[in-house]
């Protein structure tokens, strides 16, 4: 005798998930793992059964809205630092057409713009490695 539904979803005959596990831990464990599945917003059970499943897919997985925050706020970082150079540029040739350009200047303003360039690269080659791991 099969149960008439009138309104909702359908009842799932197969692949409804009736088994339950259950695990003790302790404070320190329950809170680790408790500011894991937030952190990737997901819900217990599913971050639960991911970890059971598949260990290793957990890698892979990202919280989309905070790297899209971080993101944004690397952008607004880089466009200031640029704005700052170009601001440095402009005095050290302000300063140069009226012979007051010092050779310390020259070599400190180097040795900052040479560090800002191998910083540059190295966000570039790590934003990169990100894009890759979230298109795979």
């Amino acid at each position: 005798m099969s149960v008439k539904q009138k309104n909702g979803r359908p009842l799932k005959v197969e692949g409804k998930r009736t088994k339950h596990i259950k695990a003790r831990l302790t404070e320190n464990e329950y809170s680790l793992v408790t500011k894991q599945w937030k952190s990737l917003s997901m819900k217990e059970s599913d971050y639960v059964r991911l970890m059971v499943l598949k260990p290793g897919s957990l890698r892979l997985k990202v919280n989309a809205h905070e790297v899209l925050r971080l993101l944004d706020h690397l952008g607004g970082e880089l466009g200031r630092s640029g704005n700052n150079i170009n601001q440095l540029a402009r005095h050290a040739n302000f300063l140069n057409k009226r012979g007051m350009l010092t050779a310390e200047t020259v070599v400190k303003f180097n040795e900052l713009f040479s560090e800002y360039i191998t910083l540059f690269r190295q966000i570039e080659k790590e934003t990169r490695a990100l894009l890759r791991r979230l298109t795979s």
